[in-house]
């Protein structure tokens, strides 16, 4: 069993949102062990949410980048020799560039910037569990899950419920957690189990098999989840877990446990020095900023240009002449009809050559003005990886599927339905369960008792934006086999040849 450990608490045990703090990563100075620092300390630097090979631009800031990514790990290790780097998860699909190179180059520039140990996000498996095991494979460091098993119940990663690092003298066992499979390609083939009875087998095998000195949780778990499981688990010395803010880091405290996340796009690292005095052992969490101010490493920075180059020659690719504007002003398409969202629902309706093209308004994150279509327009407009399933519903679970659809429409809800082959009127006025009145598909009344096919992506299919009535659908083309929305929407664009789409009276709004 490993021994108990000491924390150090104080100012740190409240919430701390962290962002600028200097890209030495020093430990508070309440948790400075003295001269023997370097000589009796171990450090994990964390970091996860790998989308994005080069740095991102957002909300003013400039951040990220594994070239930048390596130049702080290796400060760190410079101060410190006796460091690992652990990777939380999320390297594939998720953004433009993951959906276009599903975590390849991540593989391989995170091997170069030297992660030690990986944790896998949902998006790793957006492609499916065996391009997830492919990714595996490729990887210089070992992957370990603690609650995804096969549909026998077999392990995910084989011998990888659990892990153990030596760091310098510290001998640091970890498992790991993720969460939303079943918004993924591998919900039919990957079982995500209970966390907090996933966890506590793999530290009864961890502490069984192997002597350790901290039990670490890397999970893709927010901090209200991770608070539940410190609590039922109390083996755990620290928690490192999923983004709470996209330009924040986080460290808050569970009793005396730390939860810690990093910002979003790889904008930081937490560090946590783990320092052995008096037979226990303190931890002293802190954060590494990874932005413009640290100079990136030259030939890690040369893969990113050559990458930024590569795709921005891949997604100027002209698939069509656009002749009538794909606009969506002020996100309108969760409300009323768009030129925009009939050519999207058009696009997965005839893919499957399904009864109905349905497409949530909120999914359209991107305006096509033209004068030409491009690759990256496609990935623009739906840049989330979700697949486009083929189902069988009945008419009273298309009707109830509209109904959940427009109830949030007075605040602008993400679910409200764009149609292909479809055409239904509704009241934003009436009482939530009855806005909706006349419906025809094919032409012809909605009729309750028949079935009708749905080309409609996972996310709404599996109950996102609380659409509930394709529960008990059918699917007839399953997560495995169904194309990713972008793909479905470049593939109409090609087959077109020039876009002009219009509103044409499929929604009409009543008063």
């Amino acid at each position: 069993m490993h021994s108990p450990l000491a924390r150090t608490t104080g100012a740190l045990a409240t919430l701390l949102l962290v962002s600028g703090l200097a890209t030495s990563g020093l430990a508070p100075a309440a948790a400075d062990p003295g001269p023997d620092h370097a000589k009796h300390t171990a450090t994990l630097l964390y970091f996860h949410d790998a989308h994005e090979i080069g740095p991102v631009l957002t909300g003013g800031q400039d951040r990220g980048g594994v070239a930048r990514l390596a130049t702080a790990v290796r400060t760190v290790e410079e101060q410190n020799p006796a460091t690992a780097v652990v990777f939380g998860g999320d390297l594939a699909g998720g953004t433009l560039f993951g959906g276009l190179y599903r975590g390849v180059p991540m593989v391989e520039a995170l091997g170069e910037v030297g992660v030690d140990l990986a944790n896998f996000g949902q998006h790793d498996f957006d492609f499916g569990v065996d391009h997830a095991r492919d990714l595996v494979a490729a990887s210089d460091f070992p992957w370990i899950t603690s609650n995804l098993t096969d549909t026998a119940g077999a392990p995910f990663v084989e011998g990888g419920t659990w892990a153990v690092q030596r760091v310098g003298k510290v001998r640091v066992g970890f498992v790991g957690l993720t969460d939303a499979i079943e918004t993924t390609s591998a919900a039919g083939d990957l079982v995500e189990t209970d966390p907090v009875e996933a966890t506590r087998a793999a530290v009864a095998d961890l502490t069984a098999h192997a002597k350790v000195d901290v039990v670490v949780a890397v999970t893709q778990y927010p901090l209200d989840e991770n608070r539940e499981l410190v609590r039922a688990v109390p083996e755990l010395d620290a928690v490192f877990g999923e983004e709470m803010a996209e330009y924040d880091s986080v460290i808050e405290y569970e009793g005396d446990v730390p939860l810690m996340a990093s910002e979003g796009n790889i904008g930081s690292l937490v560090r946590l020095d783990i320092t052995k005095r008096r037979g226990a052992h303190v931890v002293a969490p802190s954060v590494v900023e990874v932005d413009h101010t640290v100079t990136p490493d030259p030939e890690l920075r040369q893969v990113e240009e050559r990458y930024a180059a590569e795709m921005d020659e891949r997604l100027s690719e002209v698939l069509a002449d656009v002749r009538t504007p794909l606009l969506n002003p002020g996100q309108i398409s969760r409300s009323q009809e768009t030129a925009l969202g009939n050519f999207v629902a058009d696009a997965f309706r005839e893919r499957h050559g399904a009864d109905v093209g349905w497409v949530n308004g909120g999914g359209l994150r991107a305006e096509a003005p033209g004068p030409v279509f491009t690759l990256r327009d496609a990935y623009s407009i739906a840049p989330f990886a979700n697949r486009v399933l083929k189902v069988r519903v009945s008419g009273a679970g298309l009707r109830q599927s509209l109904e959940d659809a427009v109830s949030r429409v007075q605040d602008a809800g993400g679910g409200f339905p764009q149609v292909s082959g479809m055409v239904y009127s509704y009241s934003p006025s009436a009482p939530v369960g009855a806005r909706v009145r006349e419906v025809s598909v094919g032409g012809a009344p909605l009729d309750l008792a028949a079935t009708y096919t749905v080309a409609v992506t996972a996310y709404v299919a599996g109950g996102g934006d609380g659409v509930s009535g394709f529960g008990d659908a059918e699917v007839l083309v399953p997560l495995g086999d169904a194309p990713v929305d972008a793909e479905v929407i470049a593939g109409h664009a090609r087959t077109l040849a020039t876009i002009d789409v219009a509103t044409e009276g499929r929604i009409t709004v009543l008063p």
